[in-house]
């Protein structure tokens, strides 16, 4: 089985990391291929771009999907999970649809910043824009 499991690094992202740790037989332990992904939003504006480097940029983007990850893949090292780590940047939910596309994921896992209906309604979270496009289940940790 191939899971896909994006984090970036809130409590949320953890629990989902916590969730995979304790469930992990359930998804056939011997046979999963974990892959632990971050995405950095490219949200740097053009017109600032153009005066920085593109190293010093994608360096940036990397040492942050670090932060990020630090974590979560601690946690999943301590338990003795073997996974991959893969960092984008991008749009989120389109990366992390990407991601799963590429890697053929059988399941994504994923936590929920907890928004009401309402919330979600209006902004839209990474957790609904994924779960609604994607074509694989979508399992969200609360």
């Amino acid at each position: 089985m191939k899971i896909l499991l994006p984090i970036d690094g809130s409590k949320h992202s953890l629990k989902a990391c916590d969730y995979i740790i304790k469930h992990l037989n359930m998804f056939n332990a011997d046979g999963v291929k974990l892959v632990v992904l971050n995405v950095q939003t490219d949200n740097i504006p053009p017109e600032v771009m153009q005066y920085i480097p593109p190293k010093s940029i994608a360096k940036w983007y990397d040492s942050q999907a670090e932060l990020a990850l630090k974590a979560g893949v601690g946690k999943l090292k301590k338990a003795g999970v073997t996974f991959e780590v893969a960092k984008k940047t991008g749009h989120t939910s389109d990366t992390i649809l990407e991601q799963a596309k590429k890697m053929k994921a059988d399941l994504i896992v994923m936590g929920s910043h907890g928004r009401g209906a309402l919330m979600n309604l209006f902004m839209g979270s990474i957790a609904t824009q994924v779960l609604a496009q994607a074509k694989q289940p979508v399992l969200i940790i609360r």
